[in-house]
């Protein structure tokens, strides 16, 4: 259902380390958008600077990166081309947007469908009717769980032994999150699941209120929630709980009528 933890996997002896550098060669451009050199790629990957030109000029030669007018590195087509599959298969993706546009103009916000990715998650469909919102988001953007109302949705749909794992990853891996989540994410997951929305009032970014409610799972075990960024100063921290709230859950079991009719 998520990831598997870096101690996890590489402890494994079926672990391909060659391609997980290379993958790791890629994940760098998502934390540090931008061209990137070897030697900043060695940097932000730990690799030594040998692997590293050995790892780009193979991903150069799939097309996986390309070089720009300077000589730097930057993702080619054959990042997109390899996620092409995983977004066509999520049919949700095209039965929502007529809703979601909706709700957009409703919130003046960003409308976005997410998944869980690890300990964060990532948006498969996002959609706006303007772009003078603080943050605009677009698919595959990738942000933390904890601190988010997607992130909490997302959680509120974890078995026990799911929501257990995730707290151990957070713990391991991001320590300085885990007091936030023992203290604001995991009740507020539960209140999540009793009301069936969440919110973040200016949490992840003080400048946005999210408000989200969690989907479904599908019957291999992933999750999805639906959620909406509106600038704080389009509604009040009371309207968000009272009014959007309400209706971002609405929203959700309309989408699931959607998909269950599909």
């Amino acid at each position: 259902m998520t990831a598997s933890s870096p101690a996890e996997v590489q402890a494994d002896p079926s672990f391909a380390t060659t391609l997980a550098h290379g993958l790791d060669v890629l994940t760098a451009f998502r934390r540090h958008p931008g061209s990137l050199s070897n030697a900043e790629l060695a940097l932000h990957t730990g690799l030594s600077r040998p692997t590293v030109s050995r790892l780009t000029y193979t991903l150069e030669q799939l097309g996986y990166l390309r070089r720009d007018t300077k000589g730097r590195f930057v993702l080619g087509l054959g990042a997109l081309a390899a996620a092409y599959p995983v977004l066509s298969s999520l049919k949700v993706r095209q039965l929502a947007r007529p809703l979601m546009r909706d709700f957009a103009t409703y919130a003046g916000g960003t409308v976005s469908i997410a998944m869980p990715f690890g300990i964060d998650f990532i948006y498969v469909e996002t959609l706006r009717t303007t772009d003078t919102a603080p943050h605009v988001p677009d698919v595959g953007f990738v942000s933390t769980l904890a601190p988010t109302a997607v992130g909490r949705a997302l959680l509120s749909l974890f078995t026990e032994d799911e929501l257990g794992a995730y707290v151990a990853r957070v713990k391991a891996e991001r320590p300085d999150e885990f007091d936030y989540v023992q203290k604001r994410t995991l009740p507020d997951v539960e209140l999540c699941r009793e009301r069936g929305f969440a919110v973040s009032l200016g949490e992840w970014r003080r400048e946005i209120f999210g408000v989200a409610a969690p989907l479904y799972r599908t019957p291999s075990g992933e999750c999805l929630s639906v959620n909406c960024g509106v600038p704080s100063f389009r509604f009040s921290a009371e309207q968000i709980e009272r009014e959007c709230g309400p209706r971002i859950l609405g929203l959700a079991r309309s989408i699931r009528a959607l998909v269950e009719e599909g």
